[in-house]
């Protein structure tokens, strides 16, 4: 078990661009078509009919890019209370649904970061293109005039939460987590892909009161994660926050089971996890 900041540190590659560097030249990507480019109004458009629904409080920023596909993301305050209480699916989707039938084209990739008014919050990534016959089936054809960049054919081996991020199954670690005595807010639960520079991560933050010891409660919180089907994951990473408490204390578990150095002494504890 060790303390470090979890804060995930992306690196920038750096490329030379004249010529007789074309051993480090990258494939070309798909073309994306130009559609709304910036899609200004269109956006602004949706912002609104956002605003105006049950499911959203309000609107924090937008993103647009179209530098390898047709990019949105969408920050909001949703009108959920906390993860115990709150729809999270329907509220999301409310949001995605809304993405869709707007006039932002190309959309093929939607992410939609939403925050409940206790503060939990999540991301939730919305893959248009790769899944377009799915999202067809559940809210119709876009819009008509329409574009979509072409879907690469890149198969890249994911499997378990890498695929999707088990949002319901972290949502589930983040309800048995609220129940603790002394958590007095859950405000995020969330799966990381592993990436070049750092292995996959279930990460866990959460607010309690003084009276909490804070490495039992810790220990609770990873037991939760242990015992449950999110996988593939290298560290169990808790974040435990205090009123009076300073900097948040934030503690990781090695737990890859080839050389994770928490892992033989958790298996003891707590028996085989039931996912990698």
């Amino acid at each position: 078990m060790r303390g470090r900041l979890g804060t995930l540190l992306a690196a920038s590659a750096l490329v030379a661009a004249t010529a007789g560097c074309g051993v480090l030249d990258a494939p070309p990507g798909p073309e994306v078509p130009a559609g709304c480019g910036e899609c200004t109004s269109q956006v602004a458009d949706l912002v609104s009919d956002l605003e105006s629904s049950d499911s959203v409080r309000s609107v924090r920023s937008t993103r647009r890019q179209t530098t390898t596909d047709g990019y949105l993301g969408v920050a909001v305050d949703l009108a959920g209370k906390d993860v115990v209480s709150a729809d999270l699916d329907a509220l999301f989707d409310s949001v995605a649904e809304a993405a869709w039938r707007s006039g932002v084209t190309p959309l093929d990739t939607l992410s939609v970061v939403g925050t409940l008014r206790d503060g939990y919050g999540e991301t939730v990534l919305y893959d248009f293109g790769a899944d377009r016959t799915s999202f067809e089936d559940r809210w119709g054809k876009r819009p008509q005039g329409s574009e979509w960049t072409p879907v690469s054919e890149d198969d890249d081996d994911l499997e378990g939460c890498e695929v999707d991020g088990c949002h319901e199954l972290m949502r589930g670690v983040a309800r048995e987590a609220s129940a603790l005595p002394g958590v007095t807010a859950v405000v995020r639960s969330s799966y990381g892909r592993a990436t070049p520079t750092n292995g996959s991560s279930a990460d866990v933050d959460l607010m309690a009161d003084d009276a909490v010891v804070v490495d039992d409660v810790v220990e609770q919180v990873a037991e939760i994660v242990w015992r449950s089907e999110v996988g593939p994951i290298d560290y169990i990473s808790v974040k435990v926050e205090t009123p009076n408490g300073g900097f948040p204390d934030v503690i990781d578990f090695q737990i890859n089971p080839d050389h994770g150095r928490d892992h033989d002494r958790l298996e003891q504890m707590w028996g085989p996890r039931p996912a990698g």
